[in-house]
């Protein structure tokens, strides 16, 4: 696997903000994805430790996520995918399955958009854990996908989770995905913060 590191492209996005997005490899090897794991961790941090519990459990408005809720979410998601990941590892890597997969770029384009996503049932906070215990278990929860990207031997590109309807993903997908969706919200996160009657220190 050769080695490539990760290059950041600084974008706007219309009612967001800037961002950072990664510029996409032709193929995601394990620093390109340990780089933007790591970069997220720290920006997720950067934005939520030092927040207030009034911060920290402000709404935009009574149906939209608090800042706890997004961390929750996020979560939820490193939860699964340490447990897809996983699963593709166990079966071992599989060629012909690999070569039935979308473009890394493809998969990308999904998690960057801007567009609404609706969130599984199984993934919608509760908003029952406390404040900054958020952002502990998401911190937890990273740590072990960066252990598990370390250890793992192999080509990324080569391991797959199936899915349904064809919608297959590499292993280096699944990794994408969640950095991806971790950048994805926050935006959000940002956007909370910027409300207007977001509380003050």
């Amino acid at each position: 696997m050769k080695t490539r590191t990760a290059l950041l492209l600084l974008i706007y996005i219309g009612g967001f903000g800037a961002f950072a997005q990664p510029a996409w490899p032709k193929k995601a090897d394990r620093t390109y994805l340990l780089d933007n794991f790591r970069r997220t961790r720290a920006e997720v941090n950067q934005e939520t430790d030092r927040l207030t519990s009034a911060q920290w459990r402000f709404r935009e408005t009574s149906g939209q996520w608090n800042v706890g809720q997004v961390l929750e979410h996020l979560t939820m998601w490193e939860l699964i995918t340490l447990s897809d990941a996983r699963y593709a590892l166990y079966l071992g890597p599989d060629p012909v399955l690999a070569a039935q997969c979308r473009s890394d770029s493809v998969v990308a384009s999904f998690i960057y958009e801007t567009n609404p996503h609706v969130s599984p049932d199984f993934t919608v906070p509760m908003g029952l854990t406390p404040d900054r215990n958020n952002l502990t278990m998401f911190n937890e929860k990273c740590d072990l996908l960066l252990r598990q990207i370390e250890q793992a031997d192999g080509d990324f590109g080569q391991y797959v989770r199936a899915g349904k309807d064809g919608n297959h993903r590499t292993l280096a997908q699944l990794y994408i995905i969640q950095f991806g969706h971790a950048d994805r919200h926050l935006r959000q996160i940002r956007r909370i913060k910027q409300h207007p009657d977001f509380p003050k220190q």
